[in-house]
């Protein structure tokens, strides 16, 4: 589990939407303290490392992304603020990440999302949160999973940087209340939405 959730120069961010999801998030949105929103995307993967792009994004542009406006190739690579933040996270433990600002029309098109590939999402925001009362019958801390089981179904997905320490500190095989998001996950094989996952976004 290595999405990016602590850029060093743009400090702890908090996950706003998930729009892809292939065993974690690879593209979503995201906000630092200030309220600055950042779209990005997982751009390439080796046995080292994973890269990520980063840009900044305003609200009226994030909408714009999301209706399908705006496909998902130009919004890296035709930037408001014309450049994106390209950043390495190593596989290793205790290396450090590594970032770079590169002007987005200089990213190589084989790290950017396809042209002519969008969202296609209501305009209004996010999903809602909602919220489930369950037993908690799992969680794995070093990939930041969990797994809440109600009387109508099962919840698996990934949990919060905002969470993890309630999860952390909490006991298997006991009820809670949870507070939740559901993402969109699809088949790397046809691309088509299979079972959906969840962000779990507070645990009480």
């Amino acid at each position: 589990m290595v999405y990016l959730l602590d850029i060093p120069e743009l400090g702890k961010l908090e996950l706003v939407e998930v729009y892809e999801y292939y065993d974690q998030p690879v593209l979503y949105s995201c906000k630092n303290a200030s309220g600055q929103l950042y779209l990005v995307v997982a751009a390439a993967e080796d046995e080292k490392k994973m890269t990520w792009l980063c840009t900044a994004v305003s609200d009226n542009r994030l909408n714009q992304i999301r209706s399908g406006f705006i496909d998902l190739h130009d919004a890296f690579a035709e930037s408001e603020n014309s450049y994106t933040i390209q950043v390495k996270v190593p596989y290793e433990q205790n290396t450090s990440i590594m970032t770079d600002y590169i002007q987005s029309k200089q990213l190589p098109e084989e790290m950017l999302p396809l042209s002519g590939e969008c969202l296609n999402l209501k305009s209004e925001g996010p999903p809602s949160a909602f919220i489930v009362t369950g037993i908690l019958i799992g969680a794995v801390l070093r990939s930041k999973t969990f797994e809440i089981e109600t009387l109508e179904k099962t919840y698996i997905g990934t949990i919060t940087d905002e969470a993890f320490n309630t999860v952390r500190n909490a006991t298997l095989s006991k009820e809670y209340t949870a507070e939740l998001q559901e993402i969109t996950q699809r088949s790397k094989i046809t691309n088509e939405i299979v079972n959906p996952k969840y962000v779990l976004l507070s645990l009480k």
